[in-house]
């Protein structure tokens, strides 16, 4: 408990993990942050935890399903070479030309997007499920996953449920998962270059042959292929900075994505949405418009309108990410073991749940810089205002003097014997790096049948021979020996 109050009230001021003993609700000394992840973590029950947070941020009355943002976020380990199950993931890499990768590991994450509207706006989520993506796996299946635990955990298998993913989560075993829960409606981007299909039209007449499965392509980046939509509907986006924009949503129903013998692309249809955006002048915003694939049984009861700001509810979890990993150091825990690491992954979403728990009882400080803004500027508007996640951090530690810790106090044990003279610890071997794909290596140069290979230069065969005799010469080794095991063997 004295960790999670330190993640919570001083993660901002440290820029490791054990400068977190220098705070002043740490009563212990800096080497309890190991005993704490190692002895300690392993008995909670995280299941347990993240009940009780749904129930908290949840409002059954509201009418509204609950929400799940589903992403996938790295932790770059590149100089670990003791840790196990080291892979190649995807980072993002501002250099001009680099690739964005990285080695370390995944790690997916399941949130609840809040009810409230204060919160929504202070980009607030309640991050429920965390989970490491191993070398085996792939992050948007253990994402989709993690949300059908979620549903059987918080029994709404009878309750209609939103989970929101980018492109990956549209995937044919994503959407193979989640069209095993009929209550689930599932929302994921598309790319722009993808094809989809209308359903066949059906004939009177009697054909023979197999019945067609897919009727006519529509390809999002050809609109000659487009046909009138089914639906329409246009709302509008105000901006930080003041600016109203049109937003236009087009929607067709029951379309179909490629199937496979896993699949069967007929029992997941889903309605094909196009969104697009438009500034007062009436041109676009983006070059490109946004389309999104709403796949389930109960797809038709939510709006056009509430699928587009479920789906731009999904950045929240991006500025968790960001958050957590500058202010609640996520992922500057360097360790040798991979279960140590995924206990400070989840104590430091528990450390964040804290916060949003306590985002309306702390003193709102602002910045000088802050006061500026937009809901400052109006007075009668602050009583109605909450901390974003950095201001709750600031004025956390003020709340903790208040309403105090349920930490044992600290007893000194006495002083440890340590190790004997000459005694040391075992010796951790090196775990490679897993690449997913087997690839070959291009300075290694392997002939084909056809190459003609180069004539044996005699100046390189004499260098050889002088390397082998002096070679040998240092081991003691008979030159008549060593050309009869070379005839022996040739």
């Amino acid at each position: 408990m004295n960790l999670l109050d330190a993640i919570s009230s001083f993660g901002h001021r440290s820029r490791s993990v054990v400068q977190l003993s220098e705070a002043e609700c740490f009563e212990r000394k800096y080497s309890s942050i190991t005993d704490a992840i190692a002895d300690g973590l392993p008995h909670a029950d995280w299941k347990l935890l993240a009940t009780e947070q749904f129930k908290a941020v949840f409002n059954k009355e509201a009418g509204k399903p609950p929400c799940f943002l589903i992403d996938c976020t790295p932790n770059p380990r590149p100089f670990s070479k003791k840790l196990a199950d080291r892979t190649v993931t995807h980072a993002p890499n501002p250099a001009p030309g680099n690739k964005p990768i990285c080695v370390g590991h995944q790690y997916s994450c399941v949130a609840l997007l809040p009810d409230n509207e204060l919160a929504h706006d202070k980009k607030w989520i309640a991050p429920l499920s965390t989970k490491r993506v191993s070398s085996q796996d792939k992050g948007n299946e253990v994402g989709m996953q993690q949300v059908a635990s979620l549903i059987k955990q918080l029994q709404l298998e009878n309750n209609r449920v939103v989970s929101v993913g980018d492109t990956l989560y549209g995937s044919e075993n994503c959407r193979l998962t989640a069209g095993k829960n009929p209550k689930l409606i599932h929302i994921f981007r598309l790319n722009s270059k993808r094809n989809v299909f209308h359903l066949p039209t059906v004939s009177n007449i009697p054909q023979r042959g197999r019945k067609k499965i897919y009727g006519a392509k529509m390809s999002l980046s050809n609109p000659g292929t487009h046909r009138s939509p089914d639906h329409q509907s246009e709302t509008a986006r105000l901006a930080r900075t003041g600016k109203l924009y049109r937003i236009k949503i087009e929607a067709w129903d029951n379309m179909l994505m490629r199937g496979s013998k896993q699949i069967d692309a007929r029992k997941h249809a889903l309605t094909l949405i196009r969104i697009s955006m438009f500034d007062n002048k009436g041109n676009t915003v983006f070059k490109r418009p946004l389309w999104l694939g709403v796949q389930g049984q109960c797809r038709e009861t939510i709006s056009l309108i509430s699928a587009y700001q479920y789906y731009s509810s999904r950045y929240n979890i991006e500025h968790f990410f960001r958050f957590g990993k500058h202010k609640l150091l996520l992922d500057s825990y360097q360790t040798s073991d991979v279960v140590h690491e995924e206990n400070w992954w989840k104590l430091c979403i528990l450390a964040y749940n804290q916060l949003y728990l306590a985002k309306s009882l702390v003193p709102l400080q602002i910045k000088q810089w802050e006061k500026y803004l937009p809901e400052f500027k109006n007075q009668e508007n602050k009583t109605q205002l909450i901390a974003t996640p950095s201001q709750t951090q600031r004025g956390f530690s003020t709340l903790l003097k208040q309403i105090g810790t349920p930490a044992l106090p600290c007893v000194p044990r006495g002083t440890s014997s340590g190790r004997k003279e000459g005694q040391s610890g075992p010796v951790r071997e090196d775990n490679p790096i897993i690449f997913k794909s087997a690839r070959l290596d291009k300075k290694a140069n392997i002939p084909n049948s056809e190459d003609q290979l180069d004539n044996p230069n005699p100046q390189k065969i004499q260098t050889l021979v002088k390397t082998v005799r002096s070679r040998l010469a240092t081991l003691n080794f008979p030159m008549t020996q060593f050309t009869k095991m070379l005839s022996d063997t040739g």
